[in-house]
């Protein structure tokens, strides 16, 4: 064995065995301490590459990364996959180049691949598969939607147009949780698909959710009653919603951002009524028609004789009677009195009453003197009665207030926070940064390797480190050819010696009364002996 290392060892065999063990169990925890703090530094830092896969999807995309050889994880759920994180940007670029993921079918890309023994049946189901894919996909882009499956059918054209019939197709959608789609949605969901569709009618599509529900069937609605009845309800909605956008940002300009909140409530009259007016006016006479008749004319009576026989005979000298003559004259004017006549047919949806509420906060005061970062209590100070008029004001003429009309108006003043917290500032958490995590993991690394150092290497060494006595170094030196003679477990019992010896000259020092007494009970039994 080298000297060198015989020197290391003397030491530790001078120690007691349970020291021993201590001092190796120091020596395996520390090494294994610092392998782990190692391993956590080199650890690498995996992010969500693509979630909510379909299993081709994520087959496809776990065989590209193989062949570039890129580390990766799979969720829990098998639908995600995971990636270092320095390289999430690049495989997503790189994946998108390839058409993946492709969404849970194939698209138009299946076209790329040339095969030219191909008939016209495979192609026109190819077709028919694309089309259903990039609907799939265009639909699962709507925000809600985690998955949509489409199922086509298309026809095949006719000479005849009696022997023609439509297309159709059905969708089913499968919800993120706790999200629904709104009619106009579903409406523009109907849309998308029948417009995709040479000569597919929107009432031709039907909607279902992933539960069986049916969302919509002919055009959008069930039947035409609730069809009317979304329609109102939007109506409403989107008039409250612009209604309270265009008052809050009225609001934050005068009492500040996040001081105020304002809701409207309107009630619309959806009622189609149509009226007929017919007016006189008895005062007002014109002639209408007017129509004259005259008649004038001579006559002559001749008397041509009795009735009878004689009358019959032969001629007979006759007699002239008087001539005379007359006239008529008929006169008609027809009145009319004046008359007007109006159809009225008033709008549908007219606003019938609206009701507003206004909720602002008060003003806070805080102790001048404060430390930074403290929170202090602050005293809430309610808005004047002035200030709550002029808003009201305001209010009144941003949404057309109408008193006659019965609309309500609530302007109140609360304090929207505690006073407890008011007057502590928040700093920003900077060591949320990536560069800041990276920094206290290489700081913390550096840390645990100077405190192994420290606190476990160098009170180890120093524990090793035990002084050779000076009777033994003098003695060496002048007999150097015994000393190398000697065995080690020879060498090492005359070194237990020597420090006995070393640690009663230290004790003497430190305790010299003690020792002398101890000497002298040694001397006293020596002589009694």
């Amino acid at each position: 064995m080298p000297e060198g290392m015989k020197r290391l060892i003397e030491p530790f065999m001078l120690l007691t065995p349970g020291k021993r063990m201590l001092i190796a169990g120091v020596a395996l925890l520390s090494v294994a301490a610092f392998a782990i703090l190692i391993m956590v530094a080199n650890r690498t830092d995996y992010r969500p590459l693509f979630t909510n896969l379909t299993s081709e999807d994520a087959g496809e995309i776990v065989k590209k990364l193989k062949e570039a050889k890129t580390p990766y994880q799979i969720t829990a759920d098998g639908k995600g996959l995971l990636v270092p994180a320095e390289k999430v940007h690049e495989l997503r670029l790189t994946m998108a180049s390839e058409g993946l993921p492709q969404g849970g079918g194939v698209g138009f890309e299946i076209f790329d691949r040339k095969n030219f023994g191909m008939t016209e049946f495979v192609q026109k189901l190819n077709y028919q598969r694309a089309l259903q894919g990039e609907l799939s996909r265009t639909i699962s882009q709507i925000q809600g939607v985690e998955q949509a499956r489409i199922h086509l059918v298309i026809p095949e054209k006719s000479l005849f147009k009696e022997n023609e019939r439509p297309a159709t197709a059905s969708v089913v959608l499968k919800m993120k949780s706790n999200r629904t789609l709104r009619d106009s949605e579903v409406q523009g969901v109907v849309h998308l698909v029948a417009s995709s569709i040479e000569g597919m009618d929107p009432d031709h599509v039907t909607i279902l959710d992933s539960r069986g529900k049916i969302m919509t069937k002919g055009g959008g609605s069930s039947d035409p009653t609730s069809k009317a009845s979304s329609a109102m309800q939007e109506i409403q909605r989107n008039f409250e919603k612009n209604s309270e956008e265009r008052l809050q940002s009225l609001l934050d300009r005068i009492v500040g951002s996040g001081k105020s909140v304002a809701r409207v409530s309107a009630l619309f009259d959806f009622k189609q009524i149509e009226r007929l007016e017919e007016k006189f006016d008895p005062e007002s006479i014109a002639v209408r028609s007017e129509q004259r008749t005259e008649e004038k004319g001579a006559s002559t009576n001749s008397i041509a004789g009795v009735p009878g026989v004689q009358t019959n005979l032969g001629k007979a000298p006759t007699s002239t009677g008087a001539t005379g003559g007359g006239s008529k004259n008929d006169e008609t004017l027809n009145y009319e009195v004046s008359r007007s006549t109006a159809r009225i047919i008033e709008p549908v949806g007219a606003l019938s009453k609206i009701s507003i509420a206004v909720l602002v906060d008060g003003k806070y005061e805080a102790p001048a003197a404060t430390k930074e970062g403290q929170a202090v209590k602050a005293k809430y100070v309610p808005r004047s009665p002035d200030e709550l008029l002029k808003i009201e004001a305001l209010v009144k003429s941003a949404v057309g207030f109408n008193a006659e009309r019965g609309d309500q108006l609530s302007v109140q003043n609360i304090p929207f926070q505690d006073t407890g917290d008011i007057g502590s500032t928040e700093t920003e958490k900077w060591w949320t940064t990536p560069f800041a995590m990276s920094l206290f993991k290489n700081l913390l690394i550096a840390l645990g390797f100077l405190a192994l150092i420290l606190f476990v290497i160098r009170p180890l060494l120093n524990s090793l480190r035990i002084s050779r006595p000076p009777i033994l170094d003098s003695l060496m030196p002048a007999d150097a050819e015994i000393a190398e003679k000697l065995s080690a477990a020879e060498r090492t019992q005359i070194a237990m010696q020597m420090a006995e010896q070393q640690n009663l000259i230290e004790h003497a020092k430190n305790d010299p009364y003690q020792v002398a007494q101890i000497l002298q009970n040694w001397m006293r039994e020596d002589k009694n002996s």
